[in-house]
């Protein structure tokens, strides 16, 4: 209920005890309360106390508005003394000008010089500050309560359009790495959605994958007003702003992340930050982890009263932030009650095995760093395979025209001096030929030599450091296995899985109980994943696609099950879509090629969809997942590639040589597989 604006008799109030004085003057309205401090010193102490703040808040008299900060606005503030930089030449003013008028036209000079920067630079807008190459804007709302400021929210507009050439993923990586977050797992390269959960609650299909997307970046306001984790001052505040007139119809759909930091106070803050460090004791820390993840719920349940939902598809690992998004219509409806949204339960993440420790923990590190230096070395051997290869070719065709040029000279040569040829330009022609054989001969001796130095490389490689690494792997692991380490709860095979290392996958296996094998092939790890969808989880190169698939296929020959679904709800199908759909945006988003044409890929493509599929069905998460740039592209009606296709899938090119086929290949920086864990 709201209070009735109209004028009370406080005085006789003034000697009652604090406590039945708050609970008296909080049902006054905030337009009183200026005339209220000025009655009497115990009034104005009361009204200016925290103790006041909290109770009008969490008793709902409080009176929240907001205003949203135009760009002339944010430019008075981000500018507080004008343009700099702005000075009075000899035209602006004359020489018997009063020091008056010179600041006044000083004054009319900033003012042009503002209006400029803000209308014709288009760097500010209506909605705040306007990004030129995007046009996204970065909204600040200011929040009253009380008609007093206590703090802000911060959002960000990205302007999709209606016809799905906004160029979204440009957009999101150039503002922060937050919105590229969020864009790409939420949406495609375009803006169009990619989460079936936020397609369901559409009122017309597609309305939420068009138009402004709208991200809740911060919320900050004072803790008077969410003591004791009081939720209806930032409720009401943020409802405020995402309602402003100047936003409706600007946005069609909205999402945040739980974020602890709204209802944190600052020693809170600071006792997380401080909880990283060693210095802090094992109790200290427990305690600052179960107050951030209380605080994080707490913004979870403030956006749920709003209207906001949760989105299935983001929930992963154990007290991962939530994801929440809402549609213009979900803010019609009437705030709801923190008792309302407490019962409701939130969607959890399955439960998932805890993190390896005590031994199994230093199974897990040992295993991460032996595969780790035995990926380097492989990435190594490959790329110098990789490079002598293209040199080899480059070389050859270097070499043959210059064979060529000089053997048609030896021609004329061994045919003799014709007459109208002196002898000092025969001689000169001769002496020029066998330069040119000496240093052709002595170029290739040194590329040669320089070709045996880097295969000798390879050898000593293949021949000493990776033998000497597997045993050195083998003789550690199995130490910590008498130990009492398990190869299977500390998630080893996920690890090595993850970085596509055959050297140790057969000898893990066998560590492994008889028993036991099943259930380490295909049971979730401690971040919701299988060792199936962990190989999958890394973007391969196109000299790489070889690896992928045998390393595939070697799991599938010891028993691993396509039909395992994530903590994400997909199957390792379902992964493997997502994670070449991430490549083809990244692709498109940087402008590059490097062999990633959808053509280039299909054989690979078909290859491990088949090996992949689940034979219980695909998940909804996993048809979601799937990738256009290949599934579209997919037409196995053209009978001109196919026999190409299957002889490449059949480890024969055309020409009948063992690999891949030859695509052009540039590293696109997208590779995240570098000493990564699992």
């Amino acid at each position: 209920p709201q209070p009735h604006h109209h004028h009370h008799d406080y005085g006789g109030f003034a000697s009652l005890p604090t406590d039945v004085l708050i609970s008296i003057l909080c049902r006054s309205p905030a337009s009183d309360h200026k005339s209220l401090s000025h009655a009497c010193k115990a009034f104005r102490a009361t009204i200016d106390s925290d103790a006041y703040k909290g109770e009008r808040a969490s008793s709902g008299w409080a009176e929240v508005s907001t205003h949203l900060l135009s760009g002339e606005e944010l430019y008075d503030e981000h500018y507080p003394n004008g343009p700099e930089d702005v000075s009075l030449s000899d035209c602006d003013v004359g020489e018997d000008a009063t020091e008056e008028q010179r600041d006044i036209a000083l004054l009319f000079k900033k003012a042009r010089k503002k209006n400029e920067e803000i209308r014709d630079f288009g760097y500010y807008s209506d909605l705040g500050q306007l990004d030129q190459d995007y046009g996204y804007c970065d909204i600040t709302v200011n929040v009253q309560v009380d008609d007093k400021c206590c703090g802000y929210i911060t959002l960000v507009l990205l302007p999709r359009g209606t016809n799905h050439n906004y160029p979204f993923h440009d957009a999101t990586d150039a503002h922060s790495g937050e919105m590229q977050s969020v864009g790409w797992t939420l949406c495609d390269s375009v803006g169009r959605l990619k989460v079936r959960s936020i397609k369901d609650a559409e009122l017309i299909s597609g309305e939420a994958g068009k138009g402004g997307f709208l991200l809740i970046k911060a919320v900050r306001i004072s803790e008077a007003y969410h003591q004791m984790d009081c939720t209806n001052i930032v409720t009401e505040a943020v409802r405020l702003a995402l309602s402003d007139p100047k936003l409706e119809g600007k946005w069609t759909m909205v999402t945040a992340i739980s974020d602890y930091e709204v209802y944190m106070t600052k020693e809170e803050v600071e006792c997380q930050r401080k909880s990283r460090s060693d210095r802090v004791n094992a109790t200290e820390k427990e305690r600052t982890k179960q107050r951030f993840w209380e605080c994080a719920l707490l913004d979870t349940k403030t956006l749920l009263r709003m209207g906001f939902r949760q989105i299935p598809e983001t929930v992963s690992e154990k007290q991962s932030p939530y994801w929440l998004f809402a549609l213009p219509s979900f803010l019609k409806d009437p705030i709801k009650s923190f008792e309302e949204v407490d019962r409701a339960p939130l969607i959890e993440s399955p439960d998932l095995p805890p993190q390896a420790v005590g031994v199994d923990g230093e199974l897990l590190e040992i295993v991460k760093e032996k595969s780790n230096s035995m990926r380097q070395i492989q990435d190594m051997v490959n790329s110098i395979n990789f490079e002598l290869d293209e040199e080899k070719q480059t070389n050859s065709d270097e070499f043959s025209g210059l064979e060529q040029q000089i053997a048609e000279t030896r021609i004329l040569i061994d045919a003799g001096k014709p007459s109208h040829v002196s002898d000092r330009t025969w001689r000169q022609m001769v002496a020029g030929v066998e330069r040119s054989e000496e240093i052709l001969t002595i170029n290739r001796a040194a590329i040669e030599e320089n070709i045996r130095i880097r295969r000798d490389r390879i050898r000593n490689m293949i021949d000493t450091k990776m033998p000497d690494l597997v045993e050195e792997f083998k003789a550690q692991v199995t130490a910590l296995v008498r130990k009492g380490g398990s190869i299977r709860k500390s998630f080893a095979i996920h690890c090595c899985s993850r970085l596509r290392i055959t050297q140790f996958i057969d000898f893990l296996i066998d560590m492994v109980p008889p028993e036991e094998r099943a259930q380490a092939l295909c049971s979730l790890d401690a971040c919701g994943i299988t060792p199936l969808h962990c190989v999958v989880l890394g973007t391969p190169e196109v000299r790489e696609r070889d690896e992928y698939i045998d390393f595939v296929e070697r799991l599938l020959g010891m028993g691993a099950d396509t039909n395992v679904k994530s903590a994400r709800g997909v199957t390792p199908i379902g992964q493997y879509r997502g994670t070449m759909s991430g490549r083809f945006d990244f692709c498109n988003v940087f402008g590059m090629r490097s062999g990633d044409e959808p053509a280039g890929w299909r054989p690979f493509h078909r290859k491990m969809e088949g090996l992949l599929r689940p034979s219980q069905g695909e998940t909804d998460a996993d048809v979601e997942a799937k990738c256009a740039a290949l599934d579209n592209d997919l037409d196995p009606d053209e009978s001109g590639d196919d026999e190409e296709e299957d002889a490449w899938m059949d480890g024969e090119d055309e020409n009948g040589d063992d690999g891949i086929m030859e695509v052009d290949e540039e590293n696109d920086g997208s590779n995240d597989r570098d000493d990564e864990d699992e």
